[in-house]
């Protein structure tokens, strides 16, 4: 080849461990565990490793950054795979166990019962269960509107082919998987340059993921310090490819660990710390063991790539692509890669940056309390990735978001409203939108009559002979929240009173009809009223000190109430809204007075809320 550079050999799998390509594959501890047949005859050499002539050199120090990139797929043969307890280059730290709530609220048992019972799914039940995978397929989301690139040994060979299986199998059925050659066999990769051709391919086929299952091995993320150094052991090209997919299709890129059981990941896992163009497109993956709930022994831990490193199932994946179970980050990555295009396909307007941070945030804490070397930010939880987060929103407009808090409204209008059962969406700290009732949100309160009762005569009206004009508070539109209206409203009204005396008794009517427009606040979902009309009878005896009525305080007899409640969110992220109107024409309170003097005791029957008793004492003082 001319114009590019070479400096790092390849091993593919297969069905044997990924090892470097050193002269006797037997040297290796690993390799001699999973190929007892091969290595029967083994002696130890003293001859060391061999990376070839094309082994990259780190800086002008003779240091070799590793002499080879291999696929990190593992597969059983015999062995118990336990772990050696002789190593010490990893901090196995048993997982914490925390609890939270909320898990499933809403999704029931059946649901649950027949995704876990699909034969895919059982499949890998265990791990499946591990990312609670059950929840994301129940909530209706398969990985749609995604395109996973597979860079890998190719579609029809063993390694590719299963990792490609894991890339949409259960976790993202819907995704659109596409396989791209790299490496050409056990020992044969191509070329870094021709690597960042691939990849500008999938780039021009539209990928938004992209799965790396394979390393350099032998060469881990502290081996490589600054951005040359990164170029000079890869090439240029290769670099310039991964910008320009972060930048064209706001990619991620989904990079296995390794399988060196180093406490450090690969070299190559360290690209976003000297690439500042691929920070918040990229993703490091571990390979956890289901079986002994702690990172998988072969697994390199996260190290320093832990701020964007996760874990998830490496060990005993079963794929009918292949007839032993997978072990290997070669697996865990696909895992995740699938897990991405989910959160691809439930929030389409969220940026790679948010949908990894999103990632991270929700992953479910193991070892370490927080973000730690081993684990990073912990194991892919599916359940929790895919439900709220963080503070929930009201959009207001596409701008504006108050707090969602039980709104409490008035009885009066709060029965028209619930009456609509109307669902509308609230945003999570990401702006992700989820759907609630309305109705679940509102907290129904009393008017307060008596208080009305108590100011009426503190607003005396202007009287010409038996009719009355006036202004007059009325808590008929009192609420709070994301429901609330500005300040306390006022009715414009016209009376008419009758007297008949008899004898030592007054007879007693009074009508009113009246006329408002409310003001909802700028942080309500309230878009606005049409003229609200009112009306209040009341009819009574006086005898002496005495006074008994019966009569319907200010009810809305005509009038509507506009409501603007969010339904989602567009793929540009623009807000979609709904709107409703609300006929706020309601029954009737009934009041019912006895006045002795300046004391008056009251019942309301309030159809709507709760009855109402009080007792007022009103008196003039004058000097």
């Amino acid at each position: 080849m001319t114009g590019n550079r070479t400096f790092l050999t390849a091993v593919l799998c297969g069905t044997v461990l990924c090892v470097p390509a050193i002269a006797n594959n037997c040297d290796n501890e690993i390799y001699r565990r999973y190929n007892p047949d091969r290595c029967k005859d083994y002696t130890s050499t003293d001859s060391g490793l061999s990376f070839g002539a094309t082994a990259g050199i780190i800086g002008g120090s003779a240091a070799l950054i590793g002499g080879t990139i291999a696929l990190l797929g593992l597969s059983s043969s015999g062995d118990d795979g336990a772990p050696d307890n002789s190593r010490t280059s990893v901090n196995y730290v048993q997982p914490t166990l925390p609890s939270y709530t909320l898990v499933g609220a809403d999704i029931d048992e059946v649901s649950l019962s027949s995704i876990t019972s699909n034969r895919e799914y059982s499949r890998n039940h265990d791990q499946y269960n591990e990312i609670r995978l059950a929840y994301s397929l129940a909530r209706g989301y398969t990985g749609k509107n995604s395109t996973i690139a597979v860079l890998d040994s190719g579609k029809n060979s063993y390694h590719g082919s299963n990792v490609a299986y894991l890339a949409g199998a259960q976790i993202a059925p819907d995704a659109t998987i596409k396989s791209y050659q790299v490496s050409y066999g056990q020992t044969e990769f191509k070329s870094f340059y021709e690597i960042g051709n691939v990849i500008n391919s999938a780039t021009a086929d539209g990928a938004n993921i992209y799965n790396f299952s394979w390393a350099a091995t032998n060469a881990s993320a502290t081996d490589i310090r600054n951005y040359n150094q990164m170029v000079n052991n890869t090439d240029k090209n290769f670099i310039n490819s991964l910008k320009n997919a972060a930048n064209q299709n706001d990619a991620i890129f989904v990079w296995a660990a390794g399988n060196e059981y180093n406490s450090q990941s690969s070299a190559l896992s360290a690209l976003p710390l000297h690439v500042p163009e691929l920070q918040g497109h990229f993703v490091n993956v571990v390979a956890y063991d289901t079986a002994t709930e702690s990172l998988a022994y072969f697994s390199n831990a996260c190290g320093i790539t832990q701020n964007y490193c996760i874990t998830a199932p490496g060990t005993s994946i079963d794929s009918p692509k292949s007839d032993t179970p997978l072990d290997g980050t070669s697996f865990a990555a696909p895992i995740v890669s699938a897990a991405v295009a989910v959160l691809h396909e439930a929030h389409p307007y969220l940026k790679s940056s948010e949908i990894l941070s999103l990632l991270f945030d929700t992953a479910r804490d193991i070892g370490t309390p927080g973000v730690d070397a081993t684990y990073g930010h912990g194991l892919l939880d599916l359940e929790r990735a895919t439900r709220p987060v963080g503070a929930s929103l009201v959009p207001i407009s596409d701008t504006v978001t108050v707090s969602l808090r039980k709104s409490h409204i008035s009885g009066t209008i709060g029965h028209q409203i619930k009456s609509e059962n109307i669902t509308f969406a609230f945003v999570d700290s990401y702006g992700r939108p989820f759907n609630t009732q309305l109705n679940d949100n509102i907290s129904i309160k009393n008017r307060s009559i008596g208080f009305e009762h108590l100011t009426a005569n503190n607003n005396p009206g202007i009287q010409f002979k038996n009719i009355e004009f006036g202004f007059r508070p009325t808590n008929l539109f009192s609420s709070d929240g994301f429901l609330s209206t500005d300040s306390q409203n006022i009715i414009t009204y016209v009376g008419f009173n009758n007297n008949l005396n008899i004898g030592e008794y007054e007879l007693f009517h009074r009508t009113t009809i009246g006329t408002t427009n409310p003001t909802p606040s700028s942080e309500s979902i309230i878009s606005g009223f049409s003229n609200i009309y009112t009306a209040s009878i009341e009819f009574g005896v006086k005898h002496n000190d005495w006074r008994f009525s019966i009569g319907t305080p200010d009810t809305i007899i005509a009038g509507q109430m506009n409501l603007r409640t969010a339904s989602g969110r567009r793929t540009n992220g623009e807000y979609k809204f709904n709107t409703h109107t609300i006929d706020l024409a309601t029954r009737p309170s009934i009041a019912f007075n006895a006045t002795y003097k300046h004391l008056t005791v009251g019942f309301v029957d309030n159809p709507y809320g709760r009855d109402e008793v009080y007792t007022i004492a009103k008196t003039k003082l004058q000097f």
